[in-house]
C-alpha cells in the first residue's frame, strides 16, 4: 500500500518520517493587514483577533482602549465581548457587505452593547506615528470620514494554513485554498488525507468536530481496505455566485463518506442551484444565500449514474 512521507525539522535537526496514511489537520488563520493591502502608516495597535485574545487572556494586557474593528463575523462577535470584559470600548465596527456575516440575531450583539456598525464600508488608510491614531473609512454613501481610534482590529476572512499543501505534490484547490479532495477525505496522493478548516474558511468548532471525527473513521476504513480505490473520479465545476464546492471530486460509489457537497458564495444570491450531471439535470432547488454561510447539498439525493464524467454546480441568479 502507498505511504505518506514527511520532512521534520525537530531540536535534533532534520528527520524524515513514514507514515501508512498521514492526516492533514492544520486549521485556518486570519487574513493579515499585509494581505489586506491596507495602506497608511505602520503604527504599534494594528493586529487580529488571535493576538487579541493572547494579550487579554495569556498576558494580561490591553493593546488598546478605544479600537475601530474590521469585520462582523462570529469570530468579531466575540472580540467585542472579550472587549467589554476587559474594559475595552470599541468605536465602531465597519462591514464590506451591505449586513453583517454573522447570523441575526447575534448580529444585534455590538448595537446592544453601544457599537456603530458601518456596512458597505471599508478601511481606506491607518494613521499615528508610534501608535494608531486615526482611521480614514469610506462609508455606504461614500462619503470618507476620519474615525479617531488606538487600535485596528482586523476579524475573521479567515484563509485555509495550507502552507503544507502548498509545498508539496498535493493538489491544491485555488477556490478554497485548501487540497482536493474526494468525499472520503483523501487527497490527490490517497496516502494522505484531511480534515477541519483546512478544507475551507471557516466552519464552527461543532462542524469541525464531526468532519473530523467523521473523515477519521473514513482513514480507518481506508486502513482495513474498505474503501474504493481511489480514483480521478467525477469532476465537479462551479458557476454563478459559487464561491466553492468541498469536496471537488466523487467517486459514483455507494460507499458513505462524506454526506453532503459543501458550497459558499461570493455574494448575497437569490435564485436556482442546478446540478448536472454531464449536462443531465439530477438536483435543483431554490435558495437565498448570503456570504460564509453554510450550503448543503445532500449527495444521495443526486444518484449519479455510475458512467458519470462530470458534474456542473450552476447557481442561477434572479433574472436568468
Amino acid at each position: 500500500a502507498a505511504a505518506g512521507r514527511l520532512q521534520l525539522a525537530t531540536p535534533e535537526g532534520p528527520r524524515s518520517l513514514r507514515a501508512t496514511r498521514v492526516l492533514l489537520a492544520t486549521g485556518a488563520r486570519e487574513t493579515p493587514r499585509s494581505a489586506r493591502l491596507l495602506g497608511g502608516d505602520r503604527p504599534l495597535g494594528v493586529i487580529n483577533t488571535g493576538a487579541l485574545q493572547a494579550y487579554l487572556y495569556l498576558q494580561g494586557l490591553k493593546p488598546f482602549e478605544r479600537p475601530l474593528i474590521v469585520g462582523t463575523e462570529l469570530v468579531s462577535l466575540s472580540a467585542v465581548m472579550s472587549c467589554r470584559r476587559a474594559g475595552i470600548r470599541p468605536v465602531a465596527m465597519l462591514e464590506r457587505n451591505a449586513r453583517a456575516t454573522a447570523r441575526w440575531p447575534l448580529s444585534l450583539f455590538p448595537r446592544l452593547c453601544g457599537v456603530p456598525m458601518h456596512f458597505s464600508s471599508e478601511l481606506l488608510e491607518i494613521e499615528g506615528r508610534g501608535r494608531v491614531e486615526a482611521a480614514r473609512v469610506r462609508l455606504g454613501d461614500g462619503r470618507v470620514e476620519r474615525i479617531a481610534c488606538d487600535g485596528i482590529l482586523l476579524s475573521g476572512r479567515f484563509v485555509p494554513e495550507s502552507s503544507l499543501v502548498r509545498l508539496s505534490h498535493l493538489e491544491l484547490d485555488p477556490a478554497s485554498g485548501g487540497p482536493r479532495i474526494d468525499q472520503f477525505g483523501r487527497c490527490s496522493d490517497p496516502a494522505y488525507f484531511a480534515a477541519g478548516n483546512l478544507l475551507r474558511p471557516i466552519e464552527t468548532a461543532g462542524w469541525s468536530f464531526r468532519e473530523g471525527r467523521r473523515i477519521a473513521g473514513l482513514l480507518a476504513a481506508d486502513l482495513r481496505a474498505e474503501l474504493p480505490s481511489a480514483a480521478p473520479g467525477i469532476a465537479i465545476d462551479c458557476s454563478g455566485p459559487l464561491k466553492l464546492c468541498v469536496p471537488q471530486r466523487l467517486l459514483a460509489d455507494p460507499t458513505p463518506g462524506l454526506a453532503h457537497l459543501q458550497l459558499r458564495v461570493s455574494e448575497a444570491a437569490s435564485g436556482r442551484l442546478r446540478i448536472l450531471a454531464d449536462g443531465r439535470p439530477v438536483w435543483e432547488r431554490a435558495l437565498s444565500c448570503l456570504p460564509e454561510r453554510r450550503l448543503l447539498v445532500p449527495l444521495a439525493a443526486l444518484r449519479l449514474p455510475p458512467d458519470t464524467r462530470r458534474l456542473e454546480v450552476a447557481f442561477l441568479t434572479s433574472g436568468h
